[in-house]
């Protein structure tokens, strides 16, 4: 293990003795091991990844794939079953918050009960004791048993107990999925300070949140590390097979568009191979175009109406068609978008060998920083609860949006008025 790394693992694994029914164990017992009773199953099997200090990791997958084992492996909690396994430096792991707390002591006498579970000495807590008690905001509750808070105040308790003790790595499981909003809120900004000194593993569903807090993501799918790398490409892989169930491209055939009685055809890209696409192409986006002010499918301006144009080609009979965009920044955050259910306007369904064209019009575009973004595009089938993915294209065009003025946040609308009045 090199001196600037934190975690070290090496074909990691941990393996599990699954019986059919309880005799079997019984049975094991008794045949110590010259006969299995049980199948094994790999909640984690192979897994190789170094994080250095400084880092922050993001592991993304499916339910079930195995995240939740890799974290408690690293903090301790389960004993690995094969492979190595080496952390440099003391772990505050946000898996189950209060998951240690006692129901019968007090909010304080808990906070101290932590401290020591986690191997802080009474000395430092005694010194970050003023910070915690800030931090939860639950007032004098501090000193009532803990049986008696509500549940949002049992997890602020919590979240200010274990990130209060100055880890050298920080471990988050889903643990922010409670709480109010301005607590959340609170939470992340608390998170984000710790990214930016220390080291930190986040696992989410919320692939937005890992693209924005994470310098890296790791996927781990059926046990295994899938892939680890830039977050913005990770992530796109990861949801390509959310929706597939297998992660290898399909692509279109990159042919260009037929006539399609649009004069402005010329204006459009032509879809190939070499943009990031998947989907069953039962649909296919064969062109996609983007227009504000007379600029095409280069520069969008605030304040300026804008379209968003696709041509599609039915490679099949379409009954529920929905036609959707997303515009990304360059971290891959989703900065907006909209599709044809979420605003209700149904499109008619589609004959197998015709092309259509479906034009999203905006009329005033947000007031967004200064910067390059990407324009994704899909058509699918269903409806928003039940649908299958037909094609899904990521960064079908990068185009520079041009502001008005600097937004406080990522974007703001066009134009605020202000008004100003003396009350003396």
């Amino acid at each position: 293990m090199m001196q600037d790394s934190a975690i070290y693992a090496r074909n990691l694994g941990k393996c599990y003795q699954v019986y059919a029914n309880p005799l079997d164990r019984l049975k094991q017992s008794l045949w110590r091991g010259k006969k299995k009773f049980y199948r094994e199953f790999w909640a984690i099997q192979n897994a190789s990844f170094e994080i250095r200090k400084g880092e922050t990791v993001g592991i993304i997958g499916s339910n079930g794939s195995g995240k939740s084992t890799l974290l408690q492996l690293v903090c301790g909690i389960l004993p690995p079953t094969s492979g190595e396994l080496e952390v440099n430096g003391r772990i505050a792991a946000l898996l189950e918050l209060g998951a240690g707390f006692n129901p019968e002591f007090t909010g304080r006498e808990n906070v101290f009960l932590n401290a020591a579970i986690m191997g802080i000495s009474r000395a430092e807590i005694n010194d970050r004791y003023d910070e915690i008690v800030r931090f939860a905001d639950i007032g004098h509750f501090i000193d009532q048993p803990v049986k008696t808070y509500s549940s949002g105040m049992y997890v602020r308790l919590a979240f200010a107990t274990a990130i209060n003790v100055s880890p050298d790595i920080l471990l988050i499981d889903e643990a922010l999925a409670v709480g109010d909003a301005r607590f959340r809120q609170k939470c992340m900004a608390k998170i984000r300070a710790f990214c930016r000194e220390g080291t930190a593993i986040f696992v989410s569903h919320d692939t937005t949140a890992v693209t924005e807090l994470c310098s890296r993501v790791i996927w781990v799918e059926s046990g295994e590390i899938r892939m680890d790398g830039l977050p913005k490409f990770v992530v796109e892989k990861y949801l390509q097979y959310m929706y597939e169930g297998n992660p290898a491209d399909k692509t279109a055939s990159g042919a260009s568009p037929e006539p399609t009685g649009d004069s402005d055809l010329d204006e459009f890209s032509v879809i190939d191979n070499k943009i990031s696409q998947f989907g069953n192409l039962d649909i296919t986006i064969e062109a996609v175009r983007i227009r504000s002010r007379g600029s095409i499918n280069g520069v969008v301006y605030t304040g300026q109406p804008c379209e968003i144009c696709m041509i599609l080609h039915a490679h099949r009979n379409i009954a529920n068609p929905i036609a959707g965009y997303l515009v990304k920044d360059r971290l891959g955050r989703e900065i907006m978008g909209d599709n044809t259910e979420l605003i209700r306007h149904n499109l008619p369904g589609l004959s197998e060998g015709q092309r259509y064209m479906v034009t999203f019009g905006i009329d005033e575009w947000p007031n967004i920083s200064e910067e390059e973004y990407a324009l994704c595009v899909a058509i699918a089938d269903g409806s928003s609860a039940k649908h299958e993915q037909c094609h899904y294209l990521h960064d079908a065009l990068i185009f520079k949006s041009i502001p008005i003025r600097a937004p406080a946040g990522i974007f703001s609308v066009p134009n605020t008025s202000v008004k100003f009045l003396s009350m003396s």
